[in-house]
């Protein structure tokens, strides 16, 4: 549960518990997030889901012939039937009557312009809004220094992810209790604090320790045992209760981690899809009126294979599904382009191919909800991407 007056958390480097396996964060008191009333109200969120979500399980794609052939496995015989021969997948209920209120939409077959299948590249390309080199800045940080007027943002978890980070300030908080950090969390601590020999001789030994402790399986900091997916409800509440305050922040974000299913795909992305649709009504209910005025947007890094492998699982593909949600979006729909699942059409003859580009999204979210540029979306905010043009009408 989130606090009923959580208070922020700004990172620390020198507050993290030197020499275990787990990392936690020291509470300090944030700056109080100044009113603006130039939104009207209106929010942002943004959800990462880290580790790659299978967006075919979320939403398959029941009336193109070929998913049976690849995949019946993994197909939900139990999906709700939405619109243009897409279903979704039964775990979401609270989410299938968003869509019915015209509150949920969705934009499959997209990705960022990445092609590769590493996870941290691609979520750091996807964070920092570049094509091919890694900024030291995210591109909603980069969109706070060009906004229309004076928002503020707050990140939900564990660490600032790098989306945020950058030369505008950005509060951070954290559940006063915290799951066991993943593997992807230590991680992108010791990329973070590379310079600080302190801590990344700490984090290093906590990395060691984990795997002497036989704790690094596949399921390891995807939701198997640490960081699992009992994370996702307290934190999407806890972004519901700030945006909420009526001097509280315009954006926020979140990240969930758990999405990596190369093994024994089914049962465990049941358990997550569960926890993630009790996590976005939780937001909703904790939100109140606010969510009449929100626009949430959740995307994976890149999606996963179109063929099933020997383990009942999908290894690192390219195009994924990409969520929308809240009372401001114009749900109910399907938004982009389908490629199809034929052989020619996949791309490099394993993947559903990117037909949609995940910036776009990004684009028409900040600037159909928050106002921003279209000159300063293609320039600064996502760096030459003015072929990706804003997607329309999403708000």
């Amino acid at each position: 549960m989130a606090p009923s007056n959580p208070a922020f958390h700004a990172i620390n480097r020198r507050s993290l518990l030197m020499g275990g396996c787990a990392v936690t964060l020291a509470s300090v008191a944030a700056p109080a997030f100044a009113a603006t009333q130039q939104s009207n109200g209106r929010k942002v969120i943004v959800v990462i889901l880290r580790g790659a979500m299978d967006g075919m399980s979320l939403l398959p794609k029941i009336d193109d012939p070929n998913i049976h052939e690849y995949r019946a496995p993994l197909i939900d015989a139990a999906a709700r039937p939405l619109d243009d021969g897409f279903a979704l997948h039964s775990a979401f209920a609270s989410l299938a009557g968003m869509y019915k209120a015209g509150e949920a939409a969705f934009a499959p077959a997209t990705a960022g312009p990445y092609r590769e299948r590493s996870h941290f590249e691609a979520q750091d390309l996807l964070e920092s809004g570049a094509v091919k080199t890694v900024t030291p800045d995210g591109w909603l940080n980069r969109a706070l220094q060009r906004a229309p007027a004076a928002y503020s943002a707050v990140s939900i978890g564990p660490m600032q992810p790098l989306i945020v980070r950058g030369k505008a300030q950005v509060a951070s908080w954290s559940p006063a209790v915290l799951p066991e950090a993943s593997d992807d969390t230590l991680n992108r601590l010791m990329d973070l604090y590379q310079d600080d020999l302190l801590l990344k001789t700490s984090l290093t030994e906590a990395l060691g320790a984990n795997k002497v402790a036989g704790d690094g399986g596949a399921m390891s900091g995807m939701g198997g045992g640490r960081a699992g997916p009992g994370q996702y409800v307290p934190m999407l509440q806890a972004a519901g209760k700030f945006l909420a305050e009526p001097d509280g922040p315009e954006i926020a974000v979140v990240s969930l981690d758990g999405w990596d299913t190369h093994a024994g795909q089914a049962p465990a992305l049941q358990q997550r899809f569960t926890q993630f649709d009790a996590g976005l009504k939780a937001l909703k209910d904790t939100m109140g009126e606010s969510w009449k005025k929100t626009a949430l947007v959740a995307v994976s890094e890149f999606g996963r294979t179109v063929r099933v492998n020997g383990a009942q699982g999908t290894d690192h593909g390219t195009a994924g599904t990409v969520l929308l949600a809240g009372g401001a979006i114009k749900g109910g729909r399907m938004f982009g382009d389908w490629p199809t699942l034929k052989p020619a059409a996949l791309f490099e003859n394993r993947d559903l191919a990117p037909a949609n580009d995940a910036r776009s999204v990004f684009k028409g979210v900040l600037r159909e909800q928050l106002g921003w540029d279209a000159a300063d979306l293609d320039r600064i905010v996502f760096p030459d991407s003015a072929g990706a043009r804003p997607m329309a009408n999403l708000v």
